[in-house]
This record gives structure tokens, C-alpha cells and sequence, in this order.
């Protein structure tokens, strides 16, 4: 088996394309929209009148999509691409849901002394809410639980004697 050697600028190129052949075959009115490019982080974009229809229940749809699009880009590559995939700005409204979210769970950790657990979230759900949550000297965060059922738990950080 071959490792195919391609610089990030081929695999952005690669998932740029692979993406607008899927929503092209899929007969959606929708476009792909490079967004950010940091490293070898890379967002793209669905845009347009059917671009709603790709996220489907709960981001499902999206996130497999993105799964996908994933492994058609990394496939036999000793370089990675991370990628992240959004229609209709819908990663963006959820990654504000879960700050605001996260954010009143710390303050119900603080006010009452207790724990705060999420529903079970996707990893790049948890991920948000424990960075949205980083800056916080006074809570601190932790994953437990095995997926599909894992959870971010949110505890009051102990104060140091002084």
C-alpha cells in the first residue's frame, strides 16, 4: 500500500472538491465556501437555499458528512488535515448554544457547590464546552464515560490554601 505525499494546500484542495461533488450529485441548490484555513485546520461552508437539509436531526447528518469527507481526504496520507464542515452556519449557532450553556452550568456550580453534568455530547461538542469553560479560575471540567454516552462534568475548583 502507498502513502500518497500531498502538502495541505492539495488536501484542502482535495476536500474542497470532494465536498462540491457531494452536494453537486446530491442535487441540492447549495455551494461549498472555503472558511478558515490555520494550520492544518480548514472549515468549509454549505451555503444556499437547501443547505439546511444537510445538518439534519441534532447536526447527524452534518456530522456525518464530515465524517466522511474526513476519510476521503485522509485516506493513506501520512499528513492529516482537520476539518470541520458547516451548513447553513448551523456549527456556529450550536458552538453559542453550548457556551451560553456551559457558562450557566459554571454559575449553578458555583452558586450551589455541586457538580453540573451534560447530556451526552459528540467529541467536538465537549470540546467546546470545556473551552468555553478554560478561562474559569474557578470550575474545572472533565469528560467521563465511554461515547455515545459521554458526558462533560463541570465541578467547582478547590481553593488553595494560602
Amino acid at each position: 500500500m502507498t502513502v500518497e505525499m500531498l502538502n495541505y494546500e492539495d488536501l484542502v484542495r482535495k476536500s474542497d472538491q470532494n465536498l462540491r461533488t457531494i452536494v453537486q450529485l446530491s442535487g441540492l441548490s447549495a455551494d461549498v465556501v472555503l472558511g478558515t484555513l490555520d494550520g492544518d485546520e480548514v472549515s468549509l461552508d454549505v451555503v444556499g437555499d437547501d443547505a439546511a437539509l444537510l445538518v439534519g436531526p441534532h447536526g447527524q447528518t452534518l456530522d456525518a458528512l464530515q465524517f466522511l469527507l474526513l476519510l476521503m481526504t485522509n485516506k493513506q496520507r501520512d499528513q492529516r488535515l482537520r476539518l470541520s464542515v458547516d451548513a447553513d452556519g448551523y456549527r456556529k449557532r450550536r458552538t453559542q448554544v453550548l457556551t451560553d450553556f456551559a457558562e450557566t452550568l459554571a454559575a449553578q456550580v458555583l452558586k450551589t457547590g455541586q457538580e453540573a453534568i451534560t447530556d451526552p455530547l459528540n467529541a467536538m461538542e465537549r470540546r467546546i464546552v470545556h473551552n468555553a469553560l478554560t478561562g474559569n479560575p474557578d470550575v474545572r471540567t472533565y469528560s467521563e464515560g465511554d461515547d455515545p454516552d459521554r458526558v462533560v462534568v463541570i465541578s467547582p475548583r478547590e481553593k488553595s490554601a494560602e
